[in-house]
């Protein structure tokens, strides 16, 4: 029980206030040593911000300075899924090791390129010039017929630029950056061919080596979410190899009924650009509608329906089936990841964005929207 202050002076006896201002130091000790813990917590708190800063700028620099580097290695990665599919079903169906069943898949796939090239390179490299000189012949018309419409006027200086190419002995001895990016390419396209064999030979090799960096507990889901994107990048990729396929010999066949020169070349473009998804097709219609422009008006329009037949059946019926196996790409998405990597790394980047997209949409969704979004709260 408290004692009371003296009823004269008000003041509490001696003993009392000496209790009371022990009570207050300790208090105020305590208070310091909380206040102490909370600046070394906080500090420790900040560095871990810091770091955590340090470290994305770190790797957002490694990946805007190295992009080629990884996009090479993307590429591999892709090659290797490629192979790894009919390495996998002759391993299983076939009865053969899996030494021989890639063995197997990479001479097939080597006999069908040099089959291809030698049915068709020199045929197609002559179409190839042909074309190259029909072009500005067919620029030249289209900024005529411009002069003809105020509406379309706009489009002239692109028009008039394509109407002075020439491909000749100067042009070509201007052509140093070209030709350098060109052989670069070549040089990124034979190191991802050697590490997508590397990689389709032992894969399990690499997946271990990248679980070692991960804690025991995570590894087993590192497994899943590695196994669940090598089955959608090879949906994903047998799913563009048909869409290739199918839209490159419908504008071939389509081009070579209306009567089109350089129809077969023009369909081999048409299909190859279809790897790139909205932008590809748009690109690939360029061509054919100058060419059959150049050719007739009337035909250039023929042509027109014919590519927008093309991408319609393209849209509303192939790729919907390809979805349900594959996954769905939104298209927004698909573009604004095409334009960035196109922005960041040139042309490999708008070629690889679709996959590059479909990647990161299955590890979010199993790392992010399954591992931490839809967890359930623990019961408290």
């Amino acid at each position: 029980m408290a004692a009371s202050p003296d009823s004269r002076t008000g003041a509490l006896p001696v003993g009392d206030r000496r209790v009371l201002a022990d009570r207050r130091a300790s208090y105020r000790l305590a208070a310091a040593e909380t206040l102490e813990f909370s600046d070394t917590q906080f500090f420790r708190r900040t560095m871990l911000v810091v770091a955590l800063v340090l470290f994305t700028g770190l790797m957002l620099a490694l990946i805007w300075y190295a992009s080629d580097v990884l996009l090479v290695l993307f590429s591999g990665i892709l090659f290797a899924v490629l192979l790894r599919a009919p390495t996998n079903w002759l391993a299983q169906h076939a009865g053969l090791r899996t030494s021989a069943a890639l063995a197997l898949s990479i001479g097939a796939l080597a006999a069908v390129i040099m089959l291809l090239v030698y049915l068709f390179a020199v045929p197609m490299a002559a179409q190839v010039a042909q074309m190259i000189e029909t072009l500005p012949q067919a620029a030249d018309r289209l900024q005529d017929w411009m002069e003809q419409h105020r509406w379309a006027r706009p489009l002239r200086p692109l028009i008039a630029e394509l109407s002075r190419f020439r491909l000749d002995s100067q042009l070509l001895g201007r052509a140093g950056g070209f030709l350098t990016s060109t052989l670069s390419a070549i040089t990124g396209a034979g190191v991802a061919l050697f590490i997508g064999i590397y990689l389709a030979a032992q894969p399990r090799l690499y997946q271990r080596g990248l679980m070692h960096l991960l804690p025991r507990k995570n590894r087993p889901r590192a497994y899943e979410v590695m196994d669940e994107i090598g089955a959608v990048l090879r949906w994903w990729l047998a799913g563009r190899l048909a869409t290739m396929t199918v839209v490159g010999v419908a504008a071939g066949i389509g081009l070579w009924l209306l009567g089109v020169p350089l129809a077969f070349t023009l369909g081999v473009l048409t299909g190859v650009l279809e790897f790139v998804p909205y932008i590809g097709p748009i690109l690939a219609a360029v061509p054919p509608l100058l060419i059959s422009y150049n050719a007739d008006p009337e035909l250039g329009f023929y042509v027109l329906m014919l590519y927008a037949a093309i991408q319609g059946a393209e849209n509303y019926l192939l790729t919907p089936l390809i979805e349900q196996r594959a996954v769905a790409l939104p298209p927004a998405l698909v573009i604004f990841s095409t334009l960035l990597l196109g922005a960041l790394s040139g042309p490999l980047g708008v070629v690889l964005a679709s996959p590059i997209t479909a990647t990161a949409i299955v590890a979010v969704k199993l790392l992010y929207v399954e591992d931490v979004v839809e967890q359930p709260k623990p019961k408290l």
